[in-house]
């Protein structure tokens, strides 16, 4: 299939420098202009309406935390924008935002497609192998992966702030500064803090990268057969923007071609899915409840 289709996919479009660095700017500008409306939000008390709306604009910040991060994921491997050097710089911009390290992130990820599901070489996997992401599908294991955030049973394996100098110094001055002004804002508006920071960095945002985790690669990771070892999530366009920003819902489009830039998953799946091939596989072409629902059939 890689032979069919890679001629066709060679040398798509990137985004130019200044239209990168208005994504990263917009991303980081939705953050802050939703946490100043909630910050509005709940002068006024906490009521059923307030608590409500300001769990919504938690609940968004966390999605464009997940953008800065899925751009981090494209800087990786430079399909974000034209310019390697460039990718470089904005991926350790966007991995600072959200308090992690790009070249540490680079590192984990590549291994991941080299040696996906092999918990030896796979440093990506590897990090969460006890939340057993490669158990086969059943509804045991799918009410574990659901209920293990409300536990706070993924914490430990997707919270964390790396403040290392391996991108540079610069952006580790970067997050210290973020971590001070959250420190300022906690210190005179502990209410906004705790529910437009506190609430989205801490729990929301690891939650959502654990469940897409899961979503991606649950019961699959140990397939020999690439087609079989992820999933594409053909969920609803709105639930795509808001929950997978960034096309990161074709995934198993990424792990055939990861490089094609994130722009193009979307027009690379249409195309792919005219293949017989790739027409069969139920975790390319289906929506990802049936998707799931047949693996899970097939397991019991």
């Amino acid at each position: 299939m890689r032979q069919r289709f890679m001629r066709r996919f060679v040398g798509l479009e990137k985004y130019s420098r200044g239209v990168a660095w208005t994504i990263i700017a917009g991303y980081a500008a939705q953050i802050v202009v939703a946490g100043v409306i909630g910050h509005y939000v709940i002068q006024s008390g906490f009521t059923a309406g307030t608590v409500a709306v300001s769990f919504i604009l938690a609940l968004f910040i966390a999605t464009r935390m997940r953008g800065l991060n899925n751009i981090v994921h494209e800087c990786s491997h430079a399909t974000f924008t034209q310019n390697r050097h460039d990718n470089t710089v904005m991926g350790s911009v966007c991995a600072s935002l959200v308090m992690g390290c790009f070249k540490d992130y680079r590192d984990e990820h590549l291994s991941h497609h080299a040696h996906l599901g092999d918990y030896e070489h796979d440093m990506d996997l590897a990090g969460i192998e006890d939340l057993r992401i490669h158990e086969p599908l059943s509804w045991s294991t799918l009410m574990r992966h659901v209920t293990n955030p409300f536990l706070g049973r993924h914490l430990p394996y997707y919270l964390g702030v790396n403040l290392s100098r391996r991108d540079g110094k610069r952006y580790r001055l970067l997050k210290m500064s973020l971590i001070i002004g959250s420190g300022i804002i906690l210190a005179y508006q502990p209410a906004t803090a705790l529910l437009f920071i506190g609430l989205p960095f801490l729990f929301i945002y690891p939650t959502i990268n654990y469940w897409t985790d899961c979503l991606d690669h649950a019961g699959l990771v140990q397939s020999e057969d690439e087609l079989d070892a992820s999933r594409n999530v053909l969920a609803p366009k709105p639930v795509r923007i808001l929950f997978f920003p960034r096309n990161d819902c074709f995934h198993l489009v990424h792990h055939l071609f990861p490089q094609v830039p994130a722009r193009h998953l979307e027009a690379t799946h249409r195309v792919l899915a005219e293949d017989p091939i790739y027409q069969e596989k139920q975790h390319a072409i289906r929506p990802a409840h049936r998707s799931i629902s047949s693996a899970m059939a097939e397991t019991i």
